[in-house]
């Protein structure tokens, strides 16, 4: 019930496939700019892709914490990585939309698609 507008949100894996470091091709990428065009700040974190390069400038993966989740509006699981801390997430996010099915359905908080 917020506007994405100021939004601040937070992109779980940007690789195009699970467990590798290739961008090419990544919905991510697409995802982050419809965001950022939409007036959110968009974050992301992968262990695989330390830093990424878009249209206009190039941004680094921030450290997955829960003082970091605890000032996002919202997680989007683009990519589902393996060594990522899905308990981490569920515990501090207030809102995750999961486009990977990570988590089970009737996850509080989660928006499954």
């Amino acid at each position: 019930k917020k506007a994405v507008n100021g939004a601040e949100i937070l992109i779980i894996g940007v690789a195009y496939k699970k467990d590798i470091s290739d961008v090419r091709e990544s919905p991510a990428i697409d995802i982050i700019e419809l965001l950022r065009e939409k007036g959110a700040r968009v974050r992301y974190y992968d262990p695989h892709v330390p830093s990424l390069a878009m249209k206009d400038s190039v941004v680094k993966s921030v450290r997955l914490s829960m003082a970091l989740l605890a000032n996002i509006d919202c997680v989007v699981i683009v990519t589902n990585h393996a060594d990522i801390n899905y308990s981490l997430i569920r515990k501090g996010a207030s809102l995750i939309v999961d486009t990977r099915n990570v988590f089970k359905s009737g996850t509080k908080n989660v928006i499954r698609l």
